[in-house]
C-alpha cells in the first residue's frame, strides 16, 4: 500500500508540473512539447505501478479508480498553493476536498 501511495504521489506531482509549468515559468510556456516529452513517460510508469499495487491490494479496479480520484485532491491543492499561490480555502474547494477524503475513507475502510 505504501508503494502504491508513493508512486501515485510521484505521478500526480509530475502531472501537476506537466500541466502547470507553463504558468510557473515563461521558459516552459514556450516549450509545451518539451514538457510533454519529459513528463509523459515517468507519469505513465508511476501511475501504472501505483495502479498495479492498488488493484493487487484491494482486489478491485473500482477501488483503485476511486482512490486515484480521491488522492488527486490531496496533492493538487498543496502544489497549487505552493507554486501558483492559489488558495485552496474557498467553499467549493473545501467541500471538494472533504468529498475526496470521504471517498478515500470509504475505499479504505469498507
Amino acid at each position: 500500500m505504501y508503494l502504491a501511495l508513493f508512486y501515485y504521489f510521484l505521478g500526480a506531482s509530475c502531472v501537476f508540473f506537466q500541466h502547470n509549468l507553463q504558468f510557473i515559468s515563461d521558459w516552459w510556456k514556450e516549450r509545451p512539447i518539451t514538457t510533454v516529452l519529459i513528463f509523459s513517460f515517468p507519469i505513465g510508469i508511476f501511475y501504472l505501478k501505483s495502479w498495479t499495487f492498488f488493484v493487487k491490494y484491494y482486489q478491485s479496479v473500482w477501488s483503485a479508480r476511486f482512490l486515484f480520484f480521491g488522492l488527486s485532491y490531496m496533492i493538487f491543492p498543496v502544489l497549487t498553493y505552493v507554486f501558483l499561490n492559489e488558495t485552496p480555502f474557498t467553499l467549493k474547494n473545501i467541500l471538494s476536498v472533504a468529498f475526496a477524503f470521504t471517498i478515500i475513507l470509504i475505499q479504505y475502510k469498507l
